[in-house]
């Protein structure tokens, strides 16, 4: 089956690579063909990759590929397939090249595939709650003709904003980024995930989501107990190996007194401020880290500015905040 996948327009390229970390977790060694926006493959996870992905919107089954923007021809050709509806259906388009096909009126693309489907299939129309919803892609040069496995809960995000938890401070990682950065890392269930500069927990939080055993620390014991708080309000305790008050300078003897010598993954965001940690400290504490990060692991964090470590950068990726911080998202590989 070929999937099309909808990444968001939030950033140019974190969102197609966090796409490519699920498909490695399900171990998908296919060609993957991308449209801007728009990614092709051949595989089933449509549903898993989009339940858990922070900036991947849409999945769809793709029923047809039309190489060019002509309609009629479209039309005709999509008049020639054997659709399969089960219950009733809905038509949307959807433009993500608008400029290629800011003369598409969509809801007369939307009526006529829409007939066409009716004609085909006898599937009664129900625009409000359809049980299959069509969606019909314009991209630079292409029409795609899918149908929608899944789409991102969007109300998650919303309602899971920092400011809206328990224990709130200032500065925090947004959980739809949070929960990138998770899948960046290639966090699978099970995995134990080390969080050294936890703050309010965000990361903790999307990684035990997932199914990841838990440790985190900080320097400040409020945020290490605001941590366990969080992660208490999200049913989370059970994922919880240890979250303690501590420098995370002191990380290995910390982790050779719970009896781990190292953790699958490495998921933080420092404090950048020089009110908050001495000039080269954090670096410092970063290099430090690599120890304790087990081999074919990942290290993901961002700063306000690019930390060269020992490892293989995979990518880095610059998130504009405001005028005075850009988040620099490092993704190294051990």
């Amino acid at each position: 089956m070929r999937v099309g996948y909808k990444l968001s327009g939030e950033h140019k390229s974190l969102p197609y690579e966090e796409l490519k970390a699920l498909l490695e977790l399900y171990n998908y060694k296919n060609s993957i063909h991308r449209l801007g926006r728009y990614v092709i493959t051949k595989e089933s996870y449509g549903k898993e990759i989009v339940d858990r992905a922070g900036y991947i919107d849409e999945s769809h089954e793709i029923l047809y590929i039309h190489n060019n923007l002509n309609l009629n021809e479209f039309y005709n050709n999509i008049n020639n397939l054997n659709f399969q509806i089960n219950g009733s259906f809905a038509v949307r388009t959807l433009k993500l090249d608008k400029e290629y096909c800011k003369d598409i009126n969509s809801l007369d693309v939307e009526r006529e595939v829409g007939r066409i489907i009716k004609e085909k299939t006898n599937a009664k129309v129900n625009l409000s709650n359809p049980d299959n919803l069509i969606k019909v892609v314009f991209l630079r040069n292409r029409i795609i003709l899918g149908k929608v496995i899944a789409q991102r809960d969007r109300e998650y995000f919303k309602k899971n904003r920092p400011h809206l938890r328990k224990f709130f401070h200032p500065g925090c990682i947004l959980p739809k980024l949070a929960r990138a950065m998770v899948n960046l890392a290639r966090v699978k269930e099970g995995d134990i995930v080390l969080d050294p500069f936890c703050g309010t927990g965000g990361f903790l939080i999307e990684a035990g989501l997932l199914g990841a055993k838990l440790i985190g620390v900080d320097i400040d014991w409020r945020m290490a107990k605001g941590t366990l708080i969080n992660l208490e309000e999200y049913n989370l305790l059970d994922r919880v190996i240890k979250v303690e008050c501590l420098d995370s300078k002191n990380i290995k003897e910390f982790l050779n007194n719970l009896g781990i010598d190292k953790v699958d993954a490495i998921i933080t965001d420092p404090p950048y401020g020089i009110s908050t940690a001495k000039k080269g400290e954090i670096e410092k504490i970063l290099n430090i880290l690599i120890d304790v990060l087990k081999d074919d692991g990942y290290f993901v964090f961002a700063y306000n500015r690019f930390v060269k470590l020992d490892l293989e950068l995979k990518n880095l990726f610059k998130i504009y905040i405001h005028k005075n911080l850009i988040r620099h998202i490092h993704i190294y590989h051990k």
